[in-house]
């Protein structure tokens, strides 16, 4: 964590969000510092949407307790919590002089830019860190479908090809309610367990064959219209 907060663009980044912020006013004026801007998308895993202004301002401004607002046409867990914990800068100029406003943002923008960092020394390692940070919150099918994240783990860790993403929404979350128990996800050595899981495919997808022994514990299998690795003499259940 000190390697990442000390890198320049990073350690920059956080220097002025703390120094401009308390002059933020209004969600207009948020909009207009770039800068500013990026570290709060980040802070909610959002910060490629940078650049669509119209949606970005449209889901900070609208009521998420309205039920026609934008948000919850969207059913996105990311722009649910961004739309809750900025809707309030729209109602209180003084918003962000309370420390806990600014914190907030500051620590998820710290966590989400440190598991991308953590990512860039091997495939899968950022999507575990998310996983294992909020598997814990997971109470039904339609929550996994809904973050794309969790749902990437889900799938790689049971074996499942990306061919399954184009399925229909309701063969999707009949596949997944058959497959997993939900509360496997409040025990914490069963998230290990998954996560375990999802590295080793990961590790596997991204191996060339010839050159990965582990390969030769898995084989092809088909089953119900899916090709995937099976394990073989190894114990990975959830």
């Amino acid at each position: 964590m000190k390697l990442f907060e000390s890198q320049p663009t990073t350690a920059r980044d956080i220097e002025t969000f703390k120094e401009e912020i308390v002059n933020i006013k209004s969600v207009e004026d948020l909009m207009k510092n770039r800068t500013l801007l990026k570290v709060t998308l980040s802070a909610f895993q959002l910060e490629s949407e940078i650049d669509k202004y119209a949606m970005v301002e449209k889901m900070m401004t609208e009521d998420p307790a309205d039920d026609d607002s934008l948000v919850n046409k969207m059913v996105e867990p990311r722009w649910t919590k961004l739309s809750n914990a900025m809707y309030g800068l729209n109602l209180d100029p003084d918003f962000f002089q309370n420390e806990a406003n600014v914190n907030l943002i500051l620590d998820g923008y710290k966590t989400n830019e440190f598991e991308k960092f953590e990512g860039e020394t091997a495939p899968g390692i950022r999507e575990a860190m998310y996983f294992k940070r909020v598997a814990g919150g997971v109470e039904e099918v339609s929550q996994i479908l809904a973050d794309k994240s969790l749902m990437h783990v889900v799938r790689v860790g049971l074996g499942l090809p990306e061919s399954f993403q184009s399925l229909e929404y309701e063969q999707q979350k009949a596949r997944l309610e058959k497959q997993i128990d939900i509360e496997d996800f409040k025990d914490p050595e069963k998230i290990d367990k998954m996560i375990e899981r999802f590295l080793i495919f990961t590790e596997i997808n991204n191996t060339d064959a010839a050159s990965n022994p582990m390969l030769s514990l898995f084989q092809p299998v088909q089953s119900g219209g899916f090709v995937g690795p099976m394990p073989q003499g190894i114990n990975l259940s959830v």
